[in-house]
């Protein structure tokens, strides 16, 4: 069921190596289990346009993909650029993903929405995750959070500091907005499989201008 949710939150058909790299699972595992999917008519499968000798991967799609963010795409496309033109990548993509983070939660609040209190913006953050295709799990407080899902699993396992980047960067530029200093904000990647531990820590902002 994990292995289906991760694919059904992608933009695009992915990998073998790329679900592989996210769930933590042994590579014939996670075959085994694409296969299962595909016979029981929850996937479907194509081969990759041919770069070379030997024959392309294939690359699994869920048959009936859950909604996702129109932003999927970007973000993946902007890794790539980042990491092959970008002389100090991973704060560029933290840069970009607090331009998101701030985007995104204007559009939600408004432009006059004011400073938050520190819980709310929390749960603010929380909604904002699962809406961008994260399947957040918070505990009661929202400061202790499991990733369950990544919308961007192709892009993460080729650059994962690049798109981990972005998704600190979304957490932090969201809290910016909303008059807090995010930055002691920490994203674990990977910290079990299919997972990912995020802490969110707040204190006042200085400079906000919202």
């Amino acid at each position: 069921m994990r292995i289906l949710e991760l694919l059904e939150a992608q933009s695009a058909p992915a990998t073998l190596a790329a679900v592989t790299h996210i769930c933590g699972l042994h590579e014939n595992t996670v075959r085994a289990h694409l296969e299962d999917l595909l016979r029981d008519g929850y996937l479907s499968r194509e081969r990759a346009a041919s770069k070379g000798r030997g024959r392309p991967a294939w690359l699994w799609e869920a048959k009936k993909p859950i909604e996702h963010s129109p932003y999927a795409s970007l973000a993946s496309a902007l890794a790539t650029v980042l990491h092959e033109t970008s002389a100090h990548p991973v704060q560029d993509a933290v840069d970009a993903g607090k331009a998101w983070g701030r985007e995104l939660t204007l559009k939600q609040q408004g432009e006059h929405h004011g400073q938050r209190p520190a819980e709310a913006a929390r749960s603010h953050v929380v909604d904002m995750l699962e809406a961008v295709g994260f399947a957040p799990e918070p505990d009661a407080s929202n400061e202790h959070v499991v990733l369950t899902r990544c919308p961007l699993i192709e892009a993460a396992s080729k650059h994962p500091d690049i798109v981990c980047g972005v998704h600190l960067g979304i957490i932090q530029g969201a809290f910016a907005e909303m008059g807090l200093d995010g930055s002691s904000s920490t994203l674990l990647p990977f910290s079990a499989p299919g997972q990912c531990a995020l802490q969110l820590r707040t204190a006042a902002s200085e400079n906000h201008s919202g």
